[in-house]
């Protein structure tokens, strides 16, 4: 059975969430991710890592961030969401 295409107009709007997210202008603290089958949202921070996966269909969200300074988070929980049971996102 073929996998459900998402909306490329849903993506980029989950990606202007993060970048608002991580502006510090903006006053958000979380994103709020709405998955089809889970009754509350799964929530995350700026500090988290977001990866899209198009053509795979996957979002994988790990805690706090991989960076140049020797911070790897490959021991730290990672997240794996199809996305299209994502439904909606919200910034709080």
């Amino acid at each position: 059975m073929a996998r459900k295409m998402i909306s490329i107009g849903f993506l980029a709007q989950i990606q202007q969430q993060l970048a608002y997210l991580r502006d510090p202008e903006y006053n958000y603290h979380t994103l709020q991710v709405y998955v089809s089958g889970q009754s509350a949202p799964w929530e995350f921070t700026a500090s988290d890592e977001f990866e899209f996966h198009e053509d795979t269909g996957v979002l994988i969200v790990r805690d706090g961030p991989t960076d140049e300074d020797g911070h790897d988070n490959a021991d730290v929980p990672e997240y794996v969401f199809r996305l299209d049971a994502i439904v909606a996102t919200q910034l709080v």
